[in-house]
């Protein structure tokens, strides 16, 4: 067989998958959400997709880049692309990362922005649109936000990251939690929590994002509502 009938053979069957992966979703949005970690934002947000009753073939999870943010970017951005040319794509792809301490945080940001551009100037940006999801210092930030509104700023010790902080101030209304923790936003929901810190992000977020102050922040209440209205459609 040659080289070009097996190209053929291939692409025919990579449109076959394509047309069977849509066979399958509900007809709301498909979303891509892709987490710096294996652990803590992954586990959160498929509580979140089950809770809601959201469709897996619509909401896929991702947590296997790194830690690094603009690892986070790349590979949100290289799925994506491998659905484009199968003749696929996402209507929302969501970079979730932390500032931490990590050195591309800020470069990340700009990636993404630079990646709708580029959508833009291909015409792609009313088929598709990437979000940065950031927290300030760290994602515990926004765990923090269901019993305490505070956007002190977090500087590392010798002995301590920003994010050991932000997890030392939230074990003071968890005293048990850890990176693995699972069952948090189901909590959230029981105890009534979960609206409070929507609000808390919101306000907070509009009023940090753009000072000039080292104050802690987080958007992750902009994901959380989006899915909130898939469930609502």
């Amino acid at each position: 067989m040659g080289s070009e009938d097996l190209f053929h053979k291939r692409k025919a069957r990579k449109s076959e998958d394509s047309v069977r992966k849509k066979s399958k979703r509900q007809p709301y949005d498909r979303v891509l959400i892709v987490c710096e970690g294996q652990k803590t934002e992954p586990i959160y947000f498929e509580e979140i997709r089950v809770t809601l009753e959201l469709d897996s073939a619509n909401i896929e999870i991702d947590g296997k880049c790194g830690s690094s943010p603009i690892n986070v970017v790349n590979h949100a951005y290289s799925l994506y692309q491998q659905e484009l040319s199968s003749g696929d794509s996402y209507n929302k792809v969501y970079c979730v990362f932390d500032r931490d301490s990590h050195s591309t945080f800020y470069e990340s940001i700009e990636k993404v922005k630079n990646i709708n551009k580029e959508l833009s100037e291909k015409g792609l940006d009313e088929q598709t649109k990437f979000e940065a999801i950031i927290s300030i210092p760290s994602f515990e930030y926004w765990l923090l936000l269901h019993y305490n509104p505070t956007t002190k700023p977090y500087a590392r010790t010798p002995t301590k990251s920003v994010g050991d902080l932000v997890i030392d101030d939230l074990k003071v209304y968890l005293p048990d939690y850890k990176k693995t923790q699972k069952g948090f936003f189901n909590k959230s929901l029981s105890e009534g929590t979960l609206e409070a810190a929507l609000a808390h992000s919101e306000r907070i977020y509009k009023v940090e994002k753009d000072s000039e102050n080292n104050n802690s922040y987080t958007n992750i209440h902009e994901l959380i509502k989006y899915l909130q209205k898939l469930k609502e459609a």
